[in-house]
């Protein structure tokens, strides 16, 4: 759909238009939908207020359960009762609210379970369902990355730093390019109202997939390394024993395994899509990651690094000028 926006009194006045055609022009435009949108914000913000001092007054987790199931029955009476947009925004806010929660509430409810793959495979479950029957592309993402803590992938935060850890590449690899394939598929099959959706979900895998040979490129992989979750590693000497006997894999067929990849789907894939483009990021990411690894940042290797990459923007920028001349 596009859009364009005209200074109607401006052109009526400069006599780019008249006063006949400036106010046909006024009858086709788009509802203003500010004053709607604000209101479903302070809805939604009312609502979080409202569970926020739930829980802070009956801090369990029966208050989170039913706070997230009372979310997901107001999300579905407005979608079905209440069609249109005019509370688009707060439908779709009150599905993301019940679904986290509820799966907030597996998290809280299972976390002293025996094994960790069990609640993560529940929470990407219902993230993934919730992702379905509300239509919601950020739920479809939240559930293909969940999906990853089932294999021992995942992100971590502290005070200024950002951590990455994937505990299975291999495992990771394979299960998120499957996926990743099995949604490109089905999404040249299904209907348009299912887009939006798969390509999220697809391209959210193929980022985990990337994401999982960039750590096996750096430390290989000790083939059931996670354990699956099931903490038989607390005690580090069973853990070291195992080590020991334990299949691995080097660093070296994820690097040359990552770099086919990314230069297969370059060439492949359509020029300027997000396979292309993404795989060209990465390829640069593996690169410069390889080089430092090998060579260490020291200012000759830098140097030297610096200049190469200068010379292959200069390159690049004229094979696409050449390419968009021809």
């Amino acid at each position: 759909m596009s859009i364009i926006r005209l200074d109607l009194d401006a052109l009526t006045k400069a006599g780019s238009l008249t006063p006949e055609e400036s106010a046909r022009l006024a009858g086709l435009a788009l509802p203003d939908k500010r004053g709607s949108l604000l209101v479903n914000v302070l809805l939604i913000f009312g609502a979080l207020a409202v569970a926020a001092a739930a829980i802070a007054l009956v801090p369990n987790a029966g208050t989170g359960l039913v706070l997230a199931i009372a979310a997901i029955l107001g999300a579905e009476g407005l979608r079905r009762f209440a069609p249109g947009e005019s509370f688009a925004v707060l439908s779709a806010g009150l599905a993301l609210m019940g679904t986290l929660g509820l799966a907030g509430w597996i998290a809280w409810e299972f976390g002293e379970a025996p094994s960790a793959t069990m609640p993560a495979a529940l929470i990407a479950f219902t993230l993934g369902a919730g992702a379905v029957w509300f239509r919601s592309a950020f739920l479809a993402a939240l559930a293909v990355v969940a999906l990853g803590a089932v294999f021992g992938t995942g992100t971590g935060y502290w005070h200024a730093s950002y951590a990455l850890f994937v505990e299975e590449p291999m495992m990771s690899t394979l299960v998120f390019g499957a996926l990743a394939a099995g949604l490109y598929r089905v999404r040249n099959i299904a209907g348009a109202a299912w887009n939006m959706l798969l390509t999220v979900s697809a391209r959210t895998a193929m980022f985990l997939v990337h994401f999982a040979l960039w750590v096996g490129s750096l430390w290989g992989d000790i083939i059931g390394d996670a354990g699956w979750g099931n903490r038989r590693w607390e005690n580090y000497e069973t853990y070291e024993a195992w080590q020991k006997t334990a299949f691995t894999l080097p660093e070296w067929p994820f690097s040359a395994g990552w770099a086919a990849l990314c230069i297969s789907l370059f060439l492949l894939a359509r020029r300027g899509g997000f396979l292309s483009v993404s795989a060209l990021v990465f390829l640069g990411i593996h690169a410069y990651t390889q080089y430092f690894e090998v060579f260490g940042a020291k200012p000759e290797t830098m140097l030297v690094a610096g200049l190469v990459l200068v010379a292959l923007a200069v390159g690049l920028t004229w094979y696409l000028r050449k390419e968009r001349a021809e």
